[in-house]
């Protein structure tokens, strides 16, 4: 270890994946920490027990120890309490988050990683951890002096009520010692107005206890400049025990509380938007609901959530992104400002805390003693109507929207960690139903989020536990009605839930990032049972599978087709990839360069669910593609409606014209099939030839289906 590397703040990384820590030690250390890895809760405590990093990042989902019991044995150990500890997980899932905080995780961050914005956090952290520890520093250091150091000193004696100052008390108030004489009720001038019952009440006690006391309170000079003192009283007693007076040491501490002040601001504010954060948020809303206990009193949170900030930071980069958060900001203090409904605490240095930020573009607003849930409402709409006005930002006029939760304490829960995250839960179910929507919270949420994570636990073992699998569509020859092909779709046989189709589990897939495992899967799956029908000689159709987004959009997705088409010795022409019309459409430049090397391998094009995507035809003739599925809301309206038949026979006519095959999805009847027999429609596939049916069951269609027209 070179001796420099020992000034770096070490950064204790605990995960079970080794390729993770390989990525992790790349980026961190490149970015000034000292990296130390272990692979199990236990063995990051034994780490941790011996060298006290900077920062912790675990990852939840681990063996021996999970990431949440690892959290809670860090926080318990003497030098874990005020450590920085990151969460790492693949899904923004509510539940998981509030039980990260719960058990004393400082944030989280989702997988895979932005390593750019986390190391930004990460050192953030660091600096506030450190600032922290030297303030606590400080503060001991300074209480040892002030027994020691003789600053300023007073005397009073009460039977004959005099007071006397030392030069140092004369100076400190810009008095001068020849002109002014002390006593109680001048002494008494010099304290700020506000503090007066405060020290007074000290004054009382210390008097009536006879115990010794140390006070701090503002003074007023007699330039009228306000100063911070802190003063340490004894009472002076006679020989018989009897109260005779009090004696005091006073110090100014204008600089330090400026210092204090300026650290607790790092430690408890934002620093984009100047709001106070989730932990200063979290300790006030903890005292907002002892005080509604205490009182019977209600309040209602609103978890905020912007709609389309991702999509602004992406394009224009995070200092845009930045002034946006700072604008937000400034309509939710303003509008808040002049509602009654606004709550009123005020912190240490008069900030108001009705609006903070949580992180990301996340806000939380507190709404103090609601007469009535409406009021809520009441004040939503307020906010959607201040935040969706066009913001301009140099010259660029930017529009935006706003997803919010509700929860009402007590009814909605009655400690800090539940209404958050319950009206966490509100706001998910709000963006659920669109943009510019607010939801209060109700059971049903917190039911379909328990049922959500739980099919999520048993998604993250589906692949290992070979519990996916594959059924076949056949698609037929619209003229002779011999099978060339089929399509792949998904199922999943889980144990726990039971035979599971597409469209119960791939949106949860696509929210937590499953989705790309399983698309690998069914790709390998596609080419693994094509190499044994080639073997059989039962080779001669074609297989498409549906992509998604996600999966196609990530690097190592060409790599991946390359690979598995190498590993089983396929021909790739017997594999066409199914693309919807929003996809190929997101970033046309990026996705003809994909396509192209799809096509390159020999893959073939198809574009699903034709006609019901973006609406421009510009890009059939710009992309390499192969086929156009016809819609089956299309298909379904043939026999009842002339403008469905006009619509096929135009896509039909379209595809003929730029040299694309067709296939007829949805086709259940006997009209539907004669019908697009007519036309010069390709291929049909539907429920009138077969439900999508287990690899044996479509063996036996193929051979049975080719044998009769043989035969005929």
């Amino acid at each position: 270890m070179n001796c420099p590397d020992l000034y770096l703040p070490i950064a204790l990384f605990i995960d079970d994946d080794h390729t993770l820590h390989l990525w992790v030690n790349r980026y961190l250390s490149n970015a000034g920490f000292r990296v130390i890895s272990c692979f199990d809760g236990e063995q990051g405590i034994e780490i941790f027990k011996e060298m006290s990093p900077d920062i912790v990042l675990i990852d939840i989902q681990m063996p021996i120890l999970d990431g949440f019991e690892t959290c809670r044995a860090l926080r318990n150990l003497p030098n874990g309490k005020n450590t920085p500890v990151i969460m790492m997980t693949v899904t923004e899932d509510p539940e998981g988050i509030a039980h990260a905080y719960a058990c004393g995780a400082t944030d989280f961050v989702v997988k895979p990683v932005n390593w750019e914005i986390l190391i930004h956090r990460l050192h953030y952290m660091v600096k506030a951890s450190h600032n922290l520890r030297r303030l606590a520093q400080n503060e001991l250091r300074l209480s040892k002096a002030q027994k020691m150091a003789q600053l300023g000193d007073w005397e009073w004696h009460a039977i004959r009520n005099s007071l006397h100052w030392s030069n140092e008390i004369y100076a400190l108030l810009g008095l001068d010692i020849d002109d002014f004489t002390p006593n109680t009720r001048n002494f008494r001038d010099f304290i700020h107005i506000a503090d007066v019952p405060y020290v007074l009440r000290h004054l009382r006690t210390i008097i009536k206890t006879k115990k010794a006391a140390t006070v701090e309170f503002r003074i007023i000079t007699s330039t009228h400049q306000e100063r911070f003192v802190v003063q340490q009283i004894e009472p002076l007693l006679n020989h018989k025990g009897s109260f005779i007076g009090l004696v005091g040491i006073i110090q100014d501490i204008t600089e330090r509380k400026e210092q204090e002040n300026k650290i607790r601001h790092l430690a408890y504010y934002d620093y984009i938007t100047q709001l106070p954060n989730r932990v200063f948020f979290l300790q006030f809303l903890t005292k907002t609901i002892e005080l509604a206990k205490r009182n019977k009193r209600h309040f209602a949170i609103l978890f905020l959530d912007l709609d389309g900030f991702k999509g602004i930071n992406d394009t224009y980069g995070h200092q845009v992104g930045d002034m946006l958060l700072k604008e937000v900001s400034t309509r939710l203090t303003d509008g808040l400002r002049c509602s009654d409904l606004a709550s009123r605490f005020f912190d240490y240095f008069d900030h108001k805390v009705d609006v903070a930020r949580l992180g990301g573009d996340e806000f939380i607003i507190l709404l103090n003693e609601l007469a009535q849930p409406e009021d809520a409402a009441t004040v939503a709409e307020r906010i959607k109507r201040w935040i969706t006005k066009p913001i301009s930002l140099g010259d660029r006029q930017m529009h935006i929207g706003v997803s919010m939760g509700i929860t009402v304490y007590p009814h909605d829960g009655d400690d800090s960690g539940t209404l958050l995250k319950n009206a966490d839960m509100a706001m998910y179910h709000a963006k659920k139903l669109g943009k510019g929507h607010y939801q209060f919270f109700h059971k049903g949420m917190a039911l379909r989020a328990e049922k959500r994570l739980e099919m999520e636990t048993y998604m993250n073992l589906a692949v290992a536990k070979n519990e996916l699998r594959l059924h076949y569509q056949p698609v037929v020859d619209a003229r002779s009605g011999r099978m060339i092909g089929a399509e792949a779709l998904l199922r999943w046989q889980c144990p726990q839930l039971g035979f599971l189709p597409p469209n119960d589990f791939i949106s949860l897939a696509e929210e937590n990032g499953m989705i790309n495992q399983f698309g690998a899967w069914v790709i390998r799956e596609v080419c693994r049972q094509y190499s044994i029908w080639q073997q059989q000689e039962f080779d001669d159709l074609t297989i498409s599978v549906n992509l998604s987004s996600l999966q196609f959009n990530q690097p190592s997705f060409i790599p991946m087709i390359e690979s598995t088409l190498q590993e089983y010795q396929v021909d790739p022409a017997f594999l066409t990839f199914e693309l919807t019309e929003s996809m190929i459409m997101a970033d046309t430049d990026k996705m003809l360069v994909k396509l192209n090397e799809l096509k390159k391998l020999g893959i073939k094009l198809s574009v699903d669910d034709f006609g019901t995507g973006y609406s421009s035809l510009s890009y059939l003739n710009r992309f390499p593609l192969d086929y156009l599925k016809i819609d089956r809301s299309f298909v379904k309206e043939l026999s009842k409606s002339q403008d469905a038949a006009a619509i096929v026979n135009a896509i039909l006519a379209l595809a003929k014209a730029l040299n694309l095959k067709t296939i007829a999805e949805g086709v259940e009847t006997d009209q539907q099939k004669q019908f697009l027999q007519n036309t010069t429609c390709d291929a049909i596939q539907g429920y009138y030839y077969s439900k999508p049916v287990p690899v044996e069951e479509f063996q036996h269609f193929w051979t049975l289906t080719n044998k009769a027209i043989l035969q005929t």
